[in-house]
């Protein structure tokens, strides 16, 4: 039996991040608009990595093998960095300041997964091998925006009439995907035929044909809590968030000859 216990801990300071895309309620311009095609520069990122990952392996019998692994991450942004924005549409660069993405979680996949699966190699030269996958603790990505004083401030610089804070925090929850599992297996066989090598093998993912969201963002279009909260209460949001997701079922084979 083998395994591996490994520990990590990775800290980023001073990272910068630039986006691009149109915004609605922006405050500070000086000018009867309210929205504009912006350039944001977060600066000053500082993110930390954390997590656990255990591997092991044994080997039942001469053909026979188990397998597992385990990760448990949490990667977080560790401050709050400071958020401006340029523009054709305005002269000088506005500074809202710091956006509050302290323990956020950052984007980009599962921060927890777990595998189980078996392989079998057996003396006539054929192998067939599946895992079952577990993924959970992925997180949509976050507008910076949205977390700086602009949120709660009208057009005019003065605080939004109506801001509940209780309902902003509900707005700014961090989303958080559904956890998913996932079946692979994969299998093959080989022959000898005088001094060639003839083989095959063929993988097949997510046999369950799972259907999960793979990632995703916010988008930065409703700047203030009026005009969040506005596309919140339809029944179908115009500018909610954006989502990518996983293939289903895919499959491929390899034919090959060796000599």
């Amino acid at each position: 039996m083998k395994a591996r216990l490994t520990g990590y801990f990775t800290q980023i300071n001073n990272a910068t991040e630039i986006s691009f895309y149109y915004a609605d309620g922006l405050s500070g311009l000086g000018r009867n608009s309210t929205t504009a095609f912006v350039q944001e520069i977060l600066t000053g990122i500082d993110k930390q990595h954390l997590g656990l990952e255990l591997g092991a392996e044994a080997q039942l019998t001469s053909t026979l093998k188990l397998k597992t692994a385990v990760a448990s991450g949490q990667f977080i942004y560790n401050n709050n960095p400071d958020l401006k924005l340029t523009s054709d549409d305005f002269i000088e660069a506005q500074d809202y300041g710091e956006s509050n993405l302290k323990n956020y979680r950052i984007a980009g996949g599962p921060q927890r997964a777990a595998q189980i699966g078996f392989e079998y190699r057996d003396p006539d030269y054929w192998w067939f091998g599946t895992t079952l996958n577990y993924f959970s603790h992925a997180f949509a990505d976050v507008s910076p925006l949205a977390r700086t004083s602009n949120f709660a401030t009208d057009s005019d610089g003065l605080p939004l009439l109506g801001y509940d804070e209780n309902i902003a925090l509900d707005l700014l929850k961090q989303e958080q995907f559904d956890d998913y599992f996932l079946l692979n297996a994969v299998g093959g066989k080989s022959w000898r035929v005088k001094n060639y090598y003839i083989g095959f093998f063929v993988s097949v993912n997510n046999i369950l044909d799972e259907l999960y969201k793979s990632g995703g963002f916010e988008q930065s279009r409703n700047a203030n809590f009026r005009t969040l909260k506005a596309d919140r209460d339809r029944e179908q949001p115009v500018f909610g968030s954006k989502y990518w997701y996983g293939t289903g079922t895919s499959y491929y084979g390899n034919v090959y000859i060796r000599f």
